[in-house]
């Protein structure tokens, strides 16, 4: 007596159809994976901005002079057109000049890749952000410094708000 094996594999309509639905919902999860690589880049750079300002800020305050943090592209030089997308410098500023006066002054660069991601700041700080040896932020003529600097990555961002004291801090912005 013989009896009958069935195949249990897949037939050619099934795998398209499978294959069919695999496309369909991966379509639908590309832009959201998309949304959420652009979100955590976004929240790394706000995150690293942070950091590099609370470094900043406790270097001030150990060294007891005046460390600035500024944009800059080449890492050696501060950029005056308050684009921070491309990194920022840290240095030591104890003669209040506002720019690295030379190599032993720098103390770190945080180069950035943020594509599609925009960093700009506002007026008191679009050229820097400077802590004095009391752990707070003055401008360079001795006046009170006080901004935000906006990361954005499309319609969502966050905002760094560098405060009367010298604190920064971030919220949640809705970029425009």
């Amino acid at each position: 007596m013989h009896t009958r094996l069935r195949g249990s594999g897949l037939s050619l309509i099934e795998l398209v159809v499978a294959l069919a639905v695999l496309g369909i919902l991966a379509s639908m999860a590309v832009p959201r994976m998309t949304q959420f690589v652009d979100r955590q880049r976004m929240i790394g750079a706000t995150n690293s901005l942070l950091n590099s300002m609370h470094y900043a800020r406790s270097e001030a305050l150990k060294r007891g002079h005046r460390v600035t943090v500024c944009p800059s592209s080449d890492g050696l030089s501060c950029r005056d057109d308050g684009d921070w997308s491309a990194g920022w410098l840290l240095f030591a500023d104890p003669t209040a000049v506002g720019e690295p006066s030379d190599e032993d002054a720098l103390i770190a660069f945080q180069d950035m890749d943020v594509r599609g991601i925009t960093i700009t700041a506002n007026t008191p700080v679009r050229r820097y952000v400077s802590y004095v040896e009391r752990g707070t932020t003055q401008r360079l003529n001795g006046a009170l410094q006080m901004g935000s600097i906006q990361v954005c990555a499309s319609a969502e961002g966050r905002r760094v708000i560098v405060s009367a004291v010298g604190r920064p801090r971030s919220e949640v912005l809705h970029c425009l």
